[in-house]
């Protein structure tokens, strides 16, 4: 989508969620919840696309590898860290909800490949 049309639809959407919760206060309040933020999104989008230039950090396959192995380890440790909490709970050390488990895991999972990647760069290769 071209930016300008969706900051258009971006707005149209803000509006259309800001109209539903002053005009229509007793209808679904799940329908401001998601046009507002939507809206917010998609013009941040079309910000970012304006503001976007050609150049970008070099793309050369030693960092494209370093780039697959950081995230190949991260999805390891991941999956050792939700074996871990598997046992945990078996084992009634601690009652964790599933929304804890997800969160723990999605931070979890970001810094360990952001991590693994910084090691591997500075190692210079991978494998």
């Amino acid at each position: 989508m071209r930016p300008t049309l969706q900051a258009v639809v971006g707005g149209a959407s803000i509006l259309t969620g800001t109209a539903f919760a002053v005009i229509l206060p007793g209808l679904n309040p799940w329908i401001p919840i998601i046009l507002i933020p939507f809206g917010v999104l998609l013009i941040a989008g079309a910000v970012m696309e304006r503001m976007k230039t050609d150049e970008g950090p070099p793309d050369d396959e030693r960092l494209r590898k370093i780039r697959t192995f950081a995230r190949s380890y991260a999805w390891q440790v991941s999956f050792v860290a939700l074996m871990f909490l598997l046992f945990v709970d078996f084992a009634g050390m601690v009652r964790l909800s599933g929304r804890e488990v997800l969160v723990a895991l999605f931070l979890l999972a970001g810094i360990s490949a952001s991590v693994a990647e910084l090691y591997l760069l500075r190692k210079g290769d991978a494998g």
